[in-house]
């Protein structure tokens, strides 16, 4: 699924003995939060601002699909790789492994964005440094 794709980042998050179920793995809604910790932290290194203004990506769908139950203890590691890229919308898909066994694939899926301005409640374009830097990195992994 990732394969080809541009990694955009990576994300390390141990897993607590809380987030375990009463199967002895890792409950199936904690990984998206997971996810949730990745995506927010490429935001911050891409310089997309979610506390500030009115204008600020939401989570239109996620997908993950569940291949290997994560166990404690582990330490969750999550690639961000860039998807397809629409006028207000920008799709992250995501590979998720362990420090512990990072040649299994645990899960996979992807989440689709799009840029709101919540003051009018209407889809606007991406911001344009974030296209300008995602398209050359598209443009950089076509050649």
């Amino acid at each position: 699924m990732t394969e080809n794709k541009h990694l955009l980042h990576k994300a390390s998050i141990p897993v607590r003995w809380g987030d375990m179920d009463s199967y002895g793995h890792v409950n199936n809604t904690l990984y998206l939060q997971y996810l949730e910790e990745a995506r927010v932290a490429w935001f911050e290194c891409a310089g997309i601002s979610l506390n500030s203004g009115t204008i600020a990506p939401v989570v239109l769908q996620t997908l993950h699909t569940y291949l290997k139950p994560v166990t404690h203890p582990a330490t969750v590691k999550i690639e961000l790789f860039l998807g397809a890229i629409g006028r207000s919308s920008l799709v992250l898909e995501h590979r998720l492994t362990t420090l512990e066994a990072p040649e299994i694939t645990y899960g996979e899926g992807h989440c689709k964005l799009v840029w709101v301005d919540h003051g009018h409640n209407t889809s606007v374009p991406l911001p344009e440094h974030l296209r300008n830097q995602l398209s050359a990195l598209s443009a950089g992994a076509a050649t």
